[in-house]
């Protein structure tokens, strides 16, 4: 009986898989990791405590929802995940004179795969397709798995001028120092390199709120403590340092970037940074949306 019903289950998700890529060949548009024309499916995934920490309205939970939960039927890649995919390959396009459609077809390219890339901590979803590059310096924070080295975004390893692109996903707002990160990763690249990365943005609040700062090695909390991951965890590396608001671009731009943040015109938490390295630092901001 349990056999059967296994056996069940696994044909029924066969199926609906199947229905969700066949709705989406007829109705879906490509999407920028996979490249498959797929309908999206959608859950919810704020819990009450992180919606409360933050202080969200009604509707940023649910454009964060959309952001999160919102995934292509086909690979699974959050609306957040697509978004940056389709930085990636507008970065890339930029650099090489080439055009491609998805993170796929980019990942097979010969100038991407002979590129530097550091991928700092895994990129959502679309490490799947990164982990294939030859070229990958790929790390995860605090890591434990002698095949996966440890780097610090306030003390990167590497040495100056190394990397062609630098990609982050979620992870500037668990640092201690935003500005010290910046600085770390515009050491690292290369004159005209580019860190293409996503972060939570509240645009409608004008000011970036610290929720926590460290001191002598002692981690001191200026507001209850908020944890991003899953509800109830409460993992050092999922602390929230900062929750960004509208002047996050212009952090950035002082570091010596020139920004350029891809925005969907439907949801504005969905925002995705190409943060390009300039040859030397500038007195003021230079940053523009798209």
């Amino acid at each position: 009986m349990a056999q059967l019903k296994a056996a069940s289950a696994a044909i029924f998700r066969r199926l609906k898989r199947l229905w969700i890529i066949s709705i989406g060949l007829i109705g879906g548009h490509p999407c920028p990791a996979c490249g498959m024309r797929s309908v999206l499916i959608s859950r919810p995934v704020l819990w009450p405590e992180l919606i409360d920490e933050w202080g969200l309205s009604p509707e940023w939970v649910r454009h964060f929802d959309q952001r999160e939960g919102d995934c292509c039927g086909f690979c699974r890649c959050s609306l957040r995940d697509r978004q940056l995919a389709e930085g990636l390959v507008e970065a890339f396009c930029a650099i090489a004179g080439s055009s491609v459609r998805s993170l796929k077809e980019l990942c097979q390219h010969p100038i991407f795969k002979a590129s530097r890339i550091a991928e700092i901590n895994a990129a959502g979803s679309l490490h799947r397709f990164l982990k294939e590059l030859p070229n990958l310096s790929y790390s995860e924070f605090g890591s434990t798995d002698r095949n996966v080295p440890s780097e610090n975004l306030l003390a990167l390893s590497y040495p100056d001028s190394c990397f062609d692109l630098v990609i982050t996903s979620e992870t500037l707002e668990h640092v201690p120092e935003i500005d010290m990160a910046f600085r770390e990763i515009h050491r690292v690249l290369k004159p005209g390199g580019w860190h293409v990365f996503s972060v939570p943005v509240v645009w409608d609040r004008k000011r970036t709120r610290k929720r926590a700062s460290v001191e002598k090695d002692k981690v001191i909390h200026h507001l209850n403590p908020s944890y991003h991951g899953a509800s109830g965890v409460a993992a050092s590396d999922f602390l929230v340092f900062y929750e960004f608001g509208s002047d996050f671009t212009e952090m950035c731009a002082a570091a010596g970037f020139e920004v350029r943040v891809l925005k969907d015109s439907r949801n504005p938490a969905l925002a995705t940074f190409l943060a390009r390295k300039t040859d030397r630092q500038r007195d003021g901001p230079s940053y523009h949306d798209t």
